[in-house]
């Protein structure tokens, strides 16, 4: 068949991706999430990492003192809301106007300095990767600004704190990023009604990335880190820290692989062993 030579303004033949990798870690609690943050690239440019999460400068802190590129991590120097003014939205009522009013703008107002936040280090040069500790947090604070401090919300109520969410992973989109989550257990329907009729679940064991819900659709690719609670005899690592894949786009086939086979595990899960064991170019 014979090719076409005509150009269109604001098309291009190069149909090569302009963003960068986006990998979504989740898990139990000393899983080694913050500490995965810190590989992602940036010996020729800084790390720059969005610590809501308040043990996260701790563990920053603990990998920089082995690592001779841990000069190159940057982290917001004040959280973006203080514990005093937490508690103070602790005690207010969402069902009295005035309370839920001031819920609402507060958080509000901290998902817009975190997304500013976030907007600079994106627009840096300077700046080769971005690290969110945690997207969990980020997504409460979003249904929180929306909806007050509400636990049972809806999934049809979701849409606008759903794009809130999307559009702050595509902000990222041109810097390699790694969000950390939460870990929740997925609960499945027993076939069963309660005696008001409400159907009855029972929990399944499997884990997911806490708060937003389709994540695998936006990601490079989302993995859970586990950890055993005991170290082996051994003293292995390896052993100790595994990492399993959920989704991972362009490999299908990998998902629900546990990486050991592929040297991922222990000390090697790395951002770059872990795109390698994936087939993405970085």
């Amino acid at each position: 068949m014979k090719e076409t030579v005509t150009v269109i303004p604001g098309f291009t033949r190069d149909t090569k991706p302009d963003d960068r990798p986006a990998v979504c870690v989740f898990g139990e609690e000393n899983t080694g999430k913050t500490r995965f943050i810190c590989t992602a690239p940036h010996e020729e440019g800084l790390l720059g990492v969005l610590a809501l999460d308040k043990n996260c400068k701790r563990s920053i802190e603990e990998w920089k003192r082995g690592d001779s590129h841990g000069r190159n991590i940057i982290v917001n120097d004040k959280p973006f809301m203080t514990d005093k003014d937490a508690l103070k939205l602790a005690v207010k009522d969402c069902k009295v106007a005035e309370d839920l009013k001031l819920i609402l703008k507060t958080y509000g107002d901290m998902y817009q300095r975190i997304l500013e936040a976030a907007v600079r280090l994106a627009d840096d040069p300077n700046v080769e990767s971005i690290g969110l500790d945690n997207g969990s947090l980020l997504f409460d604070m979003i249904l929180f600004s929306h909806f007050g401090r509400r636990n049972q919300i809806e999934s049809f109520q979701r849409g606008a704190p759903n794009q809130d969410m999307i559009d702050f992973i595509n902000a990222m989109r041109f810097k390699n990023f790694v969000l950390v989550c939460r870990a929740s257990e997925i609960w499945k329907d027993t076939g069963e009604t309660d005696s008001q009729g409400r159907k009855k679940q029972s929990p399944t064991g499997v884990l997911k990335p806490d708060g937003f819900g389709k994540l695998g659709y936006f990601m490079t690719a989302v993995c859970e880190l586990t950890a055993r609670r005991k170290m082996p005899k051994d003293g292995r690592l390896d052993e100790k820290y595994r990492v399993v894949v959920k989704t991972a786009k362009g490999n299908t086939l990998l998902e629900g692989w546990d990486l050991h086979e592929y040297g991922v595990s222990g000390e090697n899960i790395t951002w770059e062993n872990l795109l390698t064991a994936l087939g993405i170019s970085a």
